[in-house]
């Protein structure tokens, strides 16, 4: 019984002597649970426009791989931008001119480029001359150029012009972006505006074999077959022989790599922008971070353009310099 009784007590022991060992590894580590209270895990709010909501999806997929303690958010639209970490934008102002509360870093570019319906009747008519800056202003911002082309008188009493221009005009639409390419605003575009995303824009100029626009990258082409989307078509730019054949043969890896490695006055290429404030939490950082870096390499795939190696590098280093001491996590149950 005695026996029975000492090797009950050194198997108490050794339990306890483990948990004892288990609770100070736990402290080092700085992992330990409450016993009793369920896990947390560090939460980062993103929120992000339509068109970019793909890559950012894949970003966070990639990133939750890598350090599976933080969890990454979509935001929805109706959350205020005081409860989210980061906000992705399209046209943010430029990192000097941003409010003195916030931080501003490119995480990518996106390209725009002038589209038709592939049966537009004017495509003919402007084919034959190609259209440089001075042409693309008056299309989309002054009058109907292509009846001029083409010599044709519209009809007097139709009551419609000959070619009808759509644009978005919402605040993730890239309308004025390209308007800024130009030098002129938003609202400066004539025509027709679309309310809700962008892609509405492709189905308006699908419909309409009198329709123009224009888009990004990642509305334009499939990115899974990497070429246009069925019913569309680039309209011809007045550009070198070479950029014009790449532009021509419509294959989105060829016009990306063509995008980043050339600037052309007549395709605007604008920054996609991450911005948060600058008093935003660690795990918030290390994701930028790792965006920056590490997520660069999904750009690709959904469209958009990446950023350059010497762009990637100042940004580590602001990072570095602006966010010194690791902040206070926001922990979600």
């Amino acid at each position: 019984m005695k026996n029975l009784f000492c090797s009950s007590v050194e198997r108490l022991s050794r339990k306890k002597a483990l948990a004892v060992a288990f609770l100070a590894s736990g402290m080092l580590s700085g992992s330990v649970v409450a016993v009793g209270q369920p896990s947390v895990r560090e939460v980062v709010r993103v929120k992000s426009v339509r068109a970019m909501t793909p890559l950012v999806e894949k970003w966070i997929e990639e990133y939750g791989k890598v350090n599976p303690d933080v969890q990454i958010r979509l935001a929805d639209n109706d959350i205020p931008a005081s409860e989210t970490d980061i906000i992705l934008q399209i046209a943010a102002p430029d990192a000097d001119s941003a409010p003195d509360n916030q931080v501003l870093f490119t995480t990518g570019r996106y390209a725009i480029l002038p589209i038709a319906g592939a049966d537009n009747a004017v495509l003919e008519a402007v084919g034959k001359k190609k259209l440089n800056m001075k042409q693309l202003k008056a299309l989309y911002f002054e009058r109907d150029i292509f009846d001029e082309e083409s010599g044709e008188e519209e009809e007097p009493d139709s009551g419609q012009p000959a070619v009808t221009v759509y644009s978005g005009n919402n605040e993730g639409s890239v309308s004025q972006p390209f308007a800024a390419h130009f030098g002129k605003e938003q609202v400066n575009l004539r025509g027709k505006k679309i309310a809700g995303d962008d892609l509405f824009l492709i189905n308006a100029i699908q419909k309409d074999p009198s329709g123009v626009s224009f888009n990004n990258l990642s509305y334009i082409f499939d990115t899974q077959s990497r070429r246009l989307k069925t019913g569309i078509t680039i309209l011809p730019l007045d550009l070198k022989k070479e950029y014009e054949e790449v532009i021509r043969q419509s294959d989105l890896d060829r016009v990306i790599a063509l995008l980043e490695s050339k600037t052309i006055d007549l395709i605007p290429v604008k920054d996609i922008s991450f911005v948060m404030k600058d008093d935003a939490t660690s795990a918030a950082q290390h994701f930028l971070q790792w965006v920056i870096t590490n997520g660069q390499e999904y750009n690709h795939a959904f469209g958009f353009l990446t950023i350059d190696a010497k762009l990637r590098e100042k940004q580590q280093q602001q990072l570095a310099s602006k966010f010194r001491k690791p902040l206070l996590v926001r922990h979600e149950k």
